[in-house]
């Protein structure tokens, strides 16, 4: 098995961020055995960093902890994809109403430029492309975090993002994230212009609308699934 590469605290943050990768790009597929030795021949980081790293990933619920049989990649079900649906949506928009309240010009600056780099990301949509997706699904997590930046409850924007995090997994896992490019990108200015203009009614329900909206693409696609 290799040896820990480097400082064991940089080892560790590596290997949490190569398996935070391959899981949510569904590379890992679900319910795939994260074995040491398959994981150590596959990042070149040793056994030690790499326990560490899967056992932050469980407790962040990126990894499924199974006690003496080790750790594996969470599964898939549509119960999950619902219960990571709700909770946005009741999470999500009230960070956002919060950020509203607080934010300033370098949070509305923030909110346009992640909006251009979203639209020209998909101005040059490769549907079939994972390097394209990576790079889609990169800029679409920036729009929605500085959507909610100015949010000043640090706890409430980390778990948002979790929750993005586990709705990408089920997006790329079912191949279902280019289905909306088509209309994602007036759906995403006008959660810009509403977000700008400080409407506290109309912008929470708007992107609670389109976590719906969206969700429901991803649970046409699982209920299609084989299986």
């Amino acid at each position: 098995m290799p040896e820990p590469m480097g400082d064991p605290a940089t080892a560790t943050e590596a290997a949490a961020r190569l398996l935070r990768a391959d899981i949510l790009a569904g590379i890992l597929p679900p319910a795939t055995p994260l074995r040491l030795r398959m994981l150590a021949d596959r990042y070149n980081i040793g056994a030690t960093p790499l326990r560490e790293a899967l056992s932050r990933l469980a407790a962040q619920g990126v990894v499924v902890s199974e006690g003496q049989r080790g750790f594996s990649v969470p599964p898939v079900t549509r119960a999950h994809l619902l219960d990571i649906t709700q909770s946005r949506q009741l999470v999500e928009p009230e960070a956002l109403r919060l950020a509203m309240q607080h934010g300033d010009a370098a949070w509305e600056d923030e909110i346009v430029a992640s909006f251009h780099l979203l639209k020209r990301e998909l101005e040059r949509r490769v549907s079939s492309s994972e390097a394209w997706l990576d790079a889609y699904e990169a800029k679409h997590h920036r729009f929605h975090r500085a959507l909610i930046a100015a949010c000043p409850l640090v706890a409430v924007k980390a778990f948002c993002d979790a929750l993005y995090e586990q709705k990408t997994r089920y997006r790329r896992v079912l191949k279902s994230a280019g289905l909306f490019a088509d209309r994602a990108v007036a759906v995403h200015e006008e959660l810009m212009q509403l977000t700008l203009a400080r409407d506290a009614e109309r912008a929470p329900a708007a992107l609670a609308l389109h976590i719906g909206t969206t969700a429901d693409a991803v649970l046409r696609v699982f209920d299609a699934a084989p299986g």
